[in-house]
């Protein structure tokens, strides 16, 4: 990003970004630069940030983002279809399953009561129960051997009916477990949560937590049933809030995580569209790759930050981070090639951090590389 690089309301940087080797330092603006209008006060004191262009919105995603959805989406409904006609072709070979297993089941019960009719001596017979024991555990063989074609029908209907629970479970962990973040708790992080809500046009501001993350240090957006929030662990915040200060390093990270609710990233829909297709090697991490590369360049456009601090805490630690000098980690991240690095990163859901600075840093602010 440029100098002059400056999003409403926000202050210029005094600092320039790294540019990688070779390539001009005279920007050529792939994203159109957003108005510099300072946020009005409302009734109550608060500021009122006007929402920023759709347009410019829509070209910090990534060229590929949906186009990758789009054959994700597809591949996923073909992955259902096919279970369901592979259920449906294997009818005749899945009744023989459900009547050998009524007819075992029944045979099972009639032999139960003539055992009640026997006499006593007969029901005490250690032979018996064992016998008992046995055909229990023939039929309990019988129904876990199920045909494919069921096995895979009852996962998808099952996974369906379970995605809400399982990430309404996994919200009521967090909240139980987090602080949330408030006017009257942390309100300098709870207001740049307001202010991006109000520029991305959110109806509702997103409630944030921050919860003890024993060292990690990440944060991310999620979603439950018609609602998204945002989680930061504790680690992440703790050094960039409390010690440097450093609000452009925390509003980078919000602002990556806001981009990923306004994209609809963090959806019910969002998720049942690819929900088998994404668990596909390589496939799925590609498409997770233009996702986060779209969220870091809207979350430059909210922040008015280059985001380079932000990735520095993810690769020095929130101790050592202000340390790292950018320019010299660009210069040497374009050197970062090779076979291997290709094949880890080809299966990363995040582009490695070399090519995922190096796209922060481009002047042009073109999508970054996907391999």
């Amino acid at each position: 990003m440029d100098n002059n690089f400056n999003p409403q309301g926000m202050p210029q940087q005094t600092t320039p970004t790294p540019t990688p080797t070779g390539v001009s330092q005279q920007p050529q603006q792939f994203i159109p630069q957003p108005q510099n209008i300072p946020p009005q006060l409302g009734p109550d004191g608060k500021p009122i940030y006007q929402p920023l262009d759709k347009r410019l919105i829509k070209a910090c995603r990534h060229k590929a983002e949906k186009r990758w959805y789009r054959r994700l989406f597809v591949l996923n409904l073909l992955i259902i279809v096919a279970a369901i006609a592979y259920f449906v072709y294997s009818m005749d070979d899945n009744q023989k399953y459900y009547d050998d297993i009524a007819d075992y089941y029944a045979s099972a019960i009639q032999e139960a009561q003539e055992k009640t009719e026997s006499d006593e001596s007969q029901r005490s017979d250690h032979s018996s129960d064992s016998e008992e024991n046995e055909k229990q555990d023939t039929l309990e063989d019988k129904i876990n051997d199920m045909p494919e074609n069921i096995e895979y029908l009852v996962m998808i209907i099952f996974t369906v009916i379970a995605i809400p629970f399982v990430v309404s479970y996994a919200y009521a962990q967090y909240r139980s477990m987090s602080v949330r973040i408030t006017e009257k708790t942390y309100p300098e992080i709870y207001a740049i949560v307001e202010e991006y809500a109000q520029k991305l046009g959110m109806k509702r501001v997103p409630k944030i937590y921050m919860v003890q993350g024993n060292g990690i240090l990440n944060a991310f957006s999620s979603f439950i049933p018609f609602r998204q929030y945002i989680e930061i662990y504790a680690d992440l915040l703790e050094v960039a809030y409390r010690e440097y200060h450093d609000m452009a390093t925390i509003r980078f990270i919000i602002a990556h995580e806001m981009a990923h609710i306004y994209y609809k990233h963090a959806t019910m829909h969002y998720y049942y569209g690819m929900m088998f297709s994404q668990a596909i090697p390589i496939l799925g991490p590609t498409a997770s790759r233009t996702r986060e590369y779209s969220c870091d360049r809207l979350a430059q456009v909210l922040s008015g930050s280059d985001g380079m601090d932000a990735m520095m805490t993810l690769i020095a630690g929130i101790h050592l981070y202000r340390q790292v000098d950018k320019i010299d980690y660009v210069q040497h991240a374009v050197n970062v090639k090779g076979f291997f690095v290709f094949c880890y990163n080809l299966v990363s859901s995040h582009p490695v951090m070399s090519k995922r600075v190096i796209a922060l840093a481009d002047p042009e602010r073109k999508s970054g590389a996907l391999y």
